[in-house]
């Protein structure tokens, strides 16, 4: 019997808790320079200052992804006796909310910015911040519930794939490569490319360390879980033991991937970036 896994909630709001707001005055390449471990215990936003600002982006993401489910009688049916709705945040009013929240501070985009990336207040800044934080804190999540040892026994590989499609596409196939070069290990052996162009590793494989750090690609965002760069488009899939046995990552009755806790995963990985910068 197939194991059903709960959607990850909490551990996505555990990620955002431990995530202390951050306001600077850095830009991303700076921001990119700082311990990789300060920014996975971070709320930010390059060249932030307004705490409430960034206070309000983390309440907003809380609860997208944390909606609440109450009854109203208005929503009876026969298959819905109980009225049941989920009531939180979508995107779109969140992205007003926040415009709100700019609006009563006072913040004026300087003429030259207004509708840029660099003006706080413009659609293309708002939806940044809010996808790559909420991405960020799903991905966290199902990575955590990803490490218990009956799920990686059944599901030990995973596939990195194109989830949103963009008009620009960064060539993740040839990041993969590189990420794959950089753990020492030859193509097969622990991560592969299938003959379709599948981009396929073990759960915990060092390149899942390499694929999303900023050391070897500028826009990457230096974790172990999607979105990997901002505004990627890509995604992971879980790959059950059979076709990891068919593709040659595992022999049949290898053990699984040991379980990995954050806090060690993030060490390791700090680590690594740490030592590839020296």
């Amino acid at each position: 019997m197939d194991l059903i896994l709960p959607l990850p909630n909490q551990e996505a709001l555990d990620s955002l808790a431990r995530r202390q707001v951050m306001p600077t005055r850095l830009t991303t390449a700076e921001l990119r320079a700082l311990d990789a471990s300060l920014r996975s215990r971070s709320f930010f936003s390059a060249q932030t200052m307004l705490e409430d600002l960034l206070d309000g982006y983390k309440d907003k993401i809380t609860t997208i992804i944390n909606p609440q489910q109450i009854s109203r009688p208005d929503r009876v049916t026969a298959e819905n006796p109980e009225g049941s709705v989920n009531v939180g945040l979508n995107d779109a009013y969140a992205r007003e909310q926040i415009k709100d929240l700019l609006r009563e501070s006072g913040y004026q985009p300087k003429p030259d910015e207004r509708g840029t990336i660099t003006d706080l207040s413009s659609d293309a800044r708002i939806n940044l911040v809010l996808q790559t934080n909420k991405q960020l804190a799903q991905g966290e999540g199902w990575w955590v519930q990803g490490q218990n040892a009956a799920v990686l026994d059944q599901w030990p590989a995973q596939e990195l794939f194109r989830a949103v499609d963009h008009a620009k596409k960064r060539d993740w196939l040839d990041r993969w490569r590189q990420a794959g070069g950089q753990t020492g290990d030859p193509i097969g052996t622990g991560w592969t490319i299938t003959p379709d162009l599948r981009m396929i590793a073990l759960k915990n494989h060092d390149i899942w360390n390499w694929i999303g750090s900023s050391e070897l690609f500028d826009d990457a965002l230096d974790v172990l879980w999607p979105p990997f760069a901002f505004n990627s488009g890509m995604d992971v899939r879980d790959v059950d033991r059979s076709q990891a046995e068919a593709i040659g990552l595992m022999d049949k009755g290898d053990a699984a991937p040991e379980p990995m806790n954050i806090v060690d995963a993030l060490k390791a990985f700090t680590e690594k970036i740490s030592a590839l910068a020296a």
